[in-house]
């Protein structure tokens, strides 16, 4: 497997490849490359046997050549690349490794997992296309991404795959080995109820990017208080001086005058998440596209207590709360009806609903799909 950054806790993709790695190494040996100075923070699970670690020092056009000989001698069945289209930039070095192991009479079938492709930008796409022809076998993040690219892609599979959960991946890599060995398995908390909880609280982590909403959000947040709600938004994630997603939300902060309710948190480390996300009453992610699985965010706290509101529209079923229009309007009548009482009404019902759903999110059940498709691909090509 390739990817560009493996669980260096800065890129959803990296930490996803880093996690769903180890998970195939439980059946299947896997060598990992990954771009040295994005090197995972953490160590593998210790009981881990078929997992290498393979440090590159990156992806420029000028290594491809020697990385492309390095895949090529291997004698890999599978070659998988992790491509986050929108995080490449203006690198084209990982674009063009496919078609220079399909140069070198390779054994490997090449399999790749488009990450964003329909909302990257035009030359990216373009590049990736260049890659598909080269390409034995796609998986995408979602059903929205299978629609757009199945007309690019045609005569060879192709699959949805959602991202998995990393939050959880730790404590089921325990849990595999302890069922192993016959130790009791621990399960989920049980459900404890809102009033715990900070009244009237409202939970969003995460960089700013554009189709989150956050814009949306902001602006429903000083609708809902202007009826006398006193909801208050904790926002988690870096803002860094001078980028212009993050000046844009400081921007709406000013402009809707939420200075004294939105209190801004830092990163969270993927172990303080869950323990962070919980002081509150509901988390609010109100993407443009409604919902989509490909969403790391919501894949990585779905299985907590914490009822959850994503966007209107959606074109994937989905067990949480939306609007009934992607509107900041909408999006404020929903959030003054939670907070007036359905919140408390419906909340061991929403929690068990989120957390049956959460299921389509772990990593052995991710790990089990991606090594019948890479059998199956083996199969048919052969």
């Amino acid at each position: 497997m390739i990817t560009g950054s493996a669980g260096d806790h800065r890129c959803g993709v990296g930490d996803y490849a880093w996690c769903l790695a180890q998970f195939l190494a439980i059946d299947a040996e896997v060598d990992l490359y990954y771009a040295r100075d994005h090197a995972p923070v953490d160590p593998p699970f210790r009981k881990l046997k078929k997992l290498r670690l393979m440090p590159v020092g990156g992806y420029s056009v000028l290594a491809i050549p020697a990385l492309a000989n390095r895949l090529s001698l291997g004698g890999y069945d599978i070659v998988h690349l992790q491509y986050p289209s929108k995080g490449y930039g203006t690198s084209v070095g990982p674009g063009v490794l496919f078609s220079r192991l399909t140069g070198m009479q390779s054994r490997s079938r090449l399999v790749l997992t488009l990450h964003e492709w329909s909302t990257s930008h035009p030359l990216r796409r373009r590049l990736s296309e260049q890659i598909l022809s080269a390409t034995d076998g796609l998986l995408v993040t979602n059903e929205a991404e299978l629609e757009k690219i199945i007309n690019v892609f045609t005569l060879r599979p192709v699959t949805a795959l959602p991202v998995g959960n990393v939050t959880r991946a730790p404590a089921q890599l325990e849990s595999i080995w302890m069922a192993f060995e016959g130790t009791a398995v621990p399960g989920l908390p049980a459900i404890t109820g809102p009033h715990t909880r900070e009244r009237c609280s409202i939970f969003h982590y995460g960089l700013p990017a554009k189709g989150k909403g956050i814009g949306r959000l902001l602006e429903a947040l000083s609708i809902v208080r202007k009826t006398g709600i006193e909801a208050t938004l904790h926002f988690y994630g870096d803002l860094p001086a001078g980028d212009q997603l993050g000046e844009e939300v400081l921007g709406f902060i000013s402009k809707f005058g939420l200075s004294d309710a939105v209190v801004r948190g830092g990163h969270i480390p993927q172990q303080e998440l869950e323990a962070t996300a919980t002081r509150y009453a509901v988390g609010v992610f109100p993407f443009d596209e409604g919902y989509s699985s490909k969403r790391s965010s919501i894949a990585s706290i779905s299985h907590i207590e914490l009822p959850l509101v994503v966007g209107g529209g959606s074109r994937e079923e989905h067990p949480y709360y939306a609007p009934e229009e992607n509107t900041a309007k909408s999006l404020a009548v929903l959030l003054v009806d939670l907070f007036k009482g359905r919140l408390e009404q419906e909340w061991t019902g929403q929690i068990e609903q989120q957390r049956e759903y959460a299921v389509r999110f772990s990593f052995p059940r991710l790990a089990s799909a991606h090594l019948e498709f890479y059998r199956k691909l083996r199969r048919e090509i052969a």
